[in-house]
C-alpha cells in the first residue's frame, strides 16, 4: 500500500527547510540551520525560506533566519522580497523586524504596495524609515493609490505627511509637487481619483485638509463636485456641501449643481441642493434653467414646486413675481 499523506509529509517538513519556514517550525528550522544548511537555499522559482516565513507571519522563524544571515533583500521569480510579501499579508510585526534588519533606503514600490492594501501604520512606518511619497510627473504616488481604491486612513497619513514637507525654494521650484498636486499617468490627482471611483470618506477626508479643492477639476476639467453631481452619490454631495462647496459653483459652460443635477435624473440630489437654497431660475450660457435639462415632467415638477414655494414663502403668488404679467380677466359672456 502507498504512503499516507501524513508519512510522506514528516520528512520533507524534517529535511526541508523551505517548508519547515512556511509551516512555522522553529524546531526544524533551527535543526537544519544548526546542522548547516544555507538559509538562502532557494527552490527553482527562487523562493527562500524568509520568504514563507515573512508571507505567512511566522516572527520567530523569521528571526532565527536572519540572525543566521538569511538576505532580507532576495527577490524571487515574481520579484518578490519578503518585505513585499510581509505587506501583501499585513504581517506588521515581521515588517518591523524586516525593516530593522535591511538598512538599504525604502523605495516607493514598498509603500505604494502598503497603500494599495490599506494598511496605514505600515504606511507610517515606511515614511519614518524615509520611504518616498512623492513623484515624478505622471506617475502615481502612494497618494493616489490610496486615493483610488478609497482608503481614507492611508488618505490621512500620507497627507498629514505631506503638509510637513520642508523643501527649499529650489525644490519647491524644480522637483516633484507635493502628492496632493501631482496628475498621474492618466491626469488624475489623487483628489480627482477618490471622487471619481465614488468614495465619500475618502473625500471628506482631503477636504478637510485641503478646504480649496472643493473647486477643484478632474482630468477633464469638469468640476469635482459637479462630477459627484453626475455621478449621484448622494454622499459625496453631502460631503462637498458640509464643506462649504458653492451652492451656486459655475462650469465654464454656466452649468450650475442644480443644471448637472437635473440633468443627472436624482430626486435626491435635486432635493439636497433646493433645501440648501438652489436657484430654480438661473441660466447657463445657453440660456437654459435647470427644469430644461430634463424630459422627466415628474423632475419639472419638483424644481417649479420648489420655486413656487419660496415665492409663497416670501408673500408673493407665482402670478404677482416680478415679471410675470397677470392674464387679463376674460369678456362678460352675453346671451
Amino acid at each position: 500500500m502507498g504512503a499516507s499523506s501524513s508519512e510522506t509529509q514528516i520528512p520533507q517538513v524534517e529535511h526541508n527547510i523551505l517548508v519547515a519556514a512556511d509551516q512555522g517550525r522553529l524546531d526544524i528550522v533551527t535543526k537544519l540551520l544548526d546542522g548547516g544548511t544555507d538559509p538562502n537555499t532557494a527552490d527553482e522559482v527562487g523562493t527562500t525560506a524568509l520568504h514563507n516565513a515573512a508571507k505567512r507571519g511566522h516572527w520567530h522563524v523569521a528571526r532565527l533566519l536572519l540572525e543566521k544571515q538569511a538576505s532580507p533583500g532576495l527577490e524571487d521569480g515574481n520579484y518578490n522580497t519578503p518585505l513585499k510579501l510581509a505587506i501583501e499579508a499585513g504581517h506588521k510585526k515581521v515588517i518591523h523586524l524586516l525593516l530593522e534588519c535591511d538598512t538599504s533606503p525604502r523605495t516607493s514600490r514598498e509603500i505604494c504596495l502598503a497603500a494599495r492594501c490599506g494598511h496605514a501604520n505600515i504606511v507610517q512606518d515606511l515614511l519614518d524609515r524615509g520611504a518616498p511619497s512623492l513623484a515624478p510627473a505622471n506617475h502615481s504616488t502612494p497618494l493616489h493609490v490610496a486615493a483610488m481604491q478609497g482608503f481614507p486612513d492611508v488618505c490621512d497619513v500620507l497627507l498629514s505627511h505631506d503638509k510637513k514637507l520642508t523643501r527649499t525654494f529650489w525644490e519647491r521650484m524644480t522637483g516633484p509637487k507635493l502628492a496632493v498636486d501631482t496628475k498621474g499617468s492618466v491626469g488624475h490627482t489623487p483628489f480627482s481619483w477618490a471622487v471619481t471611483n465614488q468614495h465619500p470618506r475618502t473625500v471628506e477626508v482631503f477636504l478637510r485638509h485641503y478646504p480649496s479643492l472643493v473647486r477643484s477639476y478632474d482630468r477633464n476639467k469638469s468640476l469635482c463636485f459637479h462630477r459627484a453631481i453626475e455621478l449621484k452619490n448622494v454622499e459625496m454631495v453631502r460631503v462637498f456641501l458640509d464643506h462649504g462647496a458653492d451652492i451656486e459653483m459655475r462650469s465654464q459652460y454656466g452649468d450650475r449643481p442644480l443644471h448637472r443635477a437635473v440633468a443627472a435624473g436624482d430626486t435626491e440630489v435635486i432635493q439636497m441642493l433646493l433645501a440648501r437654497g438652489a436657484a430654480v431660475d438661473a441660466k447657463n450660457q445657453s440660456g437654459f434653467i435647470p427644469e430644461h435639462l430634463t424630459n422627466d415632467p415628474k423632475i419639472r415638477m419638483i424644481v417649479r414646486n420648489a420655486g413656487s414655494a419660496r415665492l409663497q414663502a416670501k408673500g408673493l403668488s407665482s402670478e404677482s413675481a416680478p415679471g410675470v404679467a397677470a392674464a387679463p380677466p376674460p369678456p362678460e359672456y352675453k346671451a
